[in-house]
C-alpha cells in the first residue's frame, strides 16, 4: 500500500490538479489506517504545504525555478519518510485487525 500511495503521490507533478491526488492519498490512508492515521498527520501536513508551494492557486505567487527545485526535493524527501511511516502503521493496523 505505501509504495502504491507514494507512486500515486509522485504523479502529482504530472497532473493538472495535484490536490485531487493528495485528496485521494489521504482517503486511502484513512481507509487503510483508521485511527492510526494520526501517526502520519505531521508528514501529511508537510506534503500539503509542499503541494501548495509547488502548485499555487490561481493568482498566487509562484516560486522561482531554484525555489521550485528545492521545494520539489524537499517534497520527495517528505514522501520517502511518509512511505516508511505508512509501512509501519499499515503493519500495526493489520496486526490490530487480526486481534479483533
Amino acid at each position: 500500500m505505501a509504495v502504491e500511495m507514494k507512486d500515486e503521490a509522485l504523479t502529482m507533478r504530472e497532473s493538472q490538479d495535484p490536490r485531487m491526488y493528495l485528496g485521494r492519498l489521504e482517503q486511502l490512508i484513512r481507509s487503510e489506517l483508521g485511527p492510526l492515521q494520526a501517526g502520519v498527520e505531521p508528514l501529511l501536513g508537510e506534503v500539503r504545504a509542499g503541494v501548495a508551494a509547488l502548485y499555487p492557486e490561481a493568482g498566487a505567487t509562484r516560486l522561482s525555478p531554484q525555489e521550485h527545485q528545492a521545494q520539489h526535493a524537499k517534497l520527495l524527501q517528505t514522501l520517502d519518510g511518509l512511505e516508511e511511516v505508512l509501512e509501519a502503521l499499515q503493519l500495526a493496523a493489520r496486526v490490530g485487525r487480526g486481534k479483533g
